[in-house]
């Protein structure tokens, strides 16, 4: 059943309440609801490129970051995850024959927990960088750059990336918005300016109320995020630089399971071409976002 989302997010981020509960502990765990958008009928062949343990189990464990939105966050009974990985997950659960079953997890504690064999593979919008691909493999499936957000009519005058030098910006802890800033930093240096001040929390929900609430100057994270939380709090933030550095946004899947890769692989390209993903798109207002090769480890 398709959610009334905006009043409730939009509620959240105004009283800076719900959201900062949204991470829980790692051992909660939700199924992606059904939507209206069906990805059809498993696809036998497909299935049978699943490891042996997981058809049988019958249930993929996800691991994600459920406070991101409109990537994946959660409905006002703080269980029942929604936003375009719970429905990209229902649907390749779909083709594949399984459920995808989502865990929240603080994000700086995915790729250690697939590697130690607590998650099968993440749908949490996670780049596909190099550095990343030494511990685990990507099927790619979306695209998207940094991006800074600030306070409602940019006070401070953010125009460029080194103008976070000296400032405190909100950032995800081992998000993408953290490595922007270690990055930032360095060219701070080079520049004779002092070093961003990294205001680190657990969940993307934390930073957005850190940059409400005055703790910090900006929030660095993912243009998809940034790009929504604006939309449902638009007298209070907005994005002052975007597009910086853009790369794929995969799934994570560990080295040890090459066959769970090829299968999921298998499926988005099931649901590239039946034209699911593109409705999961226009569900989520994210077309600018598409990236339809479906590749393995395409990240530089």
């Amino acid at each position: 059943m398709r959610r009334a989302l905006p009043a409730t997010i939009l509620g959240t981020l105004l009283s800076g309440l719900a959201l900062a509960g949204c991470a829980a502990p790692e051992d909660t765990t939700a199924a992606a609801p059904r939507t209206e958008i069906a990805a059809g009928a498993k696809d036998e062949a497909i299935a049978k490129l699943l490891p042996a343990d997981i058809r049988q189990a019958g249930k993929v464990r996800v691991a994600s970051g459920v406070s991101f939105p409109p990537m994946e966050f959660f409905d006002t009974d703080n269980k029942t995850v929604l936003g375009f990985d719970a429905d990209l997950g229902r649907a390749l659960g779909e083709v594949l024959g399984v459920e995808f079953a989502f865990e929240n997890v603080n994000f700086d504690g995915i790729i250690g927990g697939l590697n130690a064999g607590r998650y099968d593979l993440g749908l949490t919008s996670m780049l596909d960088k190099k550095e990343r691909q030494e511990q685990v493999d990507f099927v790619d499936y979306l695209k998207s750059g940094s991006a800074l957000m600030v306070a409602k009519g940019n006070p401070q005058g953010v125009k460029e990336v080194l103008d976070m030098c000296g400032r405190k910006v909100a950032v995800e802890k081992a998000a993408t918005g953290d490595l922007l800033v270690d990055d930032v930093t360095k060219k701070c240096a080079e520049a004779g300016k002092p070093a961003v001040e990294k205001v680190p929390f657990p969940d993307q929900a934390s930073t957005v109320q850190a940059l409400q609430s005055k703790r910090a100057d900006m929030v660095a994270a993912l243009d998809l995020t940034l790009a929504y939380s604006v939309k449902q709090a638009p007298q209070q933030f907005e994005v002052a630089v975007s597009a910086i550095d853009p790369l794929p946004v995969g799934i994570p899947v560990p080295k040890s399971k090459p066959q769970l890769r090829d299968a999921v692989q298998a499926a988005l390209k099931k649901l590239i071409a039946n034209g699911t993903y593109d409705q999961l798109l226009a569900k989520w207002n994210l077309q600018a976002q598409a990236f339809k090769d479906a590749a393995i480890n395409a990240g530089t």
